[in-house]
């Protein structure tokens, strides 16, 4: 009886959740060869250090590659690119607020651009120095890439905020004329879709919703189906 009734209390996995796990997947997969690929980086701007100041070549286990490279801005493109779909495919919750924890954490994105221009710019530094003969050309090739991802990601990100924002205003401003549908009803006797389109310059999906939260305010009352619906004071 006991583990019926655990059966019975498990909640029904969504479609949104396992869309979450494949995103945190493929962004674990995108961690496993980006780290790869930075140590990699790392032991060949080492081991030109190594040889500089000590005259010795240093054989190490790893060195830096193109196709490493490709690799790890593969994955990081499929999980990047996953996670825009879905944010612009669903909507998020419109009065949901960022607390300030979160609004002072570093994303991901932040977190690793971070890491790269790092590691650039102290590679830079020490071929400046002379220290290094070179810098690695998968190091900058992945810096770049990296940076246009993030920039792309960061203006996706600004016109959905915009167009979330447009959405609620717009959905507000047609929210606003309950009062004056009202009083059209009152004075001629019923309202309907097309009225409440031409009179107050509305789409004919946002009438729906105004007379429908009107019909659910108990002002207003449906009367016949489809395009011949009409309502009237309740």
């Amino acid at each position: 009886m006991q583990e019926n009734n655990k059966e019975n209390n498990q909640q029904p996995v969504t479609a949104g959740q396992v869309r979450e796990k494949w995103s945190e997947f493929m962004y674990g997969l995108a961690l496993f060869f980006g780290a790869l690929h930075f140590v990699a980086v790392l032991m060949d701007v080492f081991g030109q250090y190594y040889l500089a100041a000590f005259g010795k070549v240093l054989k190490l286990p790893m060195e830096s590659s193109m196709t490493m490279g490709n690799i790890y801005l593969a994955m990081l493109a499929a999980y990047v690119g996953e996670k825009e779909f879905r944010r612009w495919l669903v909507s998020a919750k419109d009065n949901e607020e960022v607390s300030v924890i979160m609004q002072k954490k570093f994303s991901r994105g932040e977190l690793i651009v971070g890491s790269w221009a790092l590691l650039s710019g102290a590679t830079v530094f020490l071929w400046q120095l002379k220290l290094v003969a070179s810098v690695p050309a998968p190091l900058l090739y992945t810096l770049g890439e990296v940076f246009a991802i993030y920039f792309g990601t960061s203006v996706s990100k600004y016109l959905k905020q915009k167009n979330t924002k447009q959405t609620i205003d717009t959905e507000s401003n047609a929210m606003s004329y309950g009062s004056q549908a009202l009083e059209c009803a009152k004075k001629n006797g019923s309202i309907d879709n097309e009225f409440c389109q031409k009179e107050f310059g509305l789409s004919k999906d946002q009438a729906y919703r105004l007379l429908s939260k009107l019909e659910k305010q108990g002002v207003l009352k449906a009367q016949g189906e489809g395009r011949s619906r009409m309502y009237v004071e309740k």
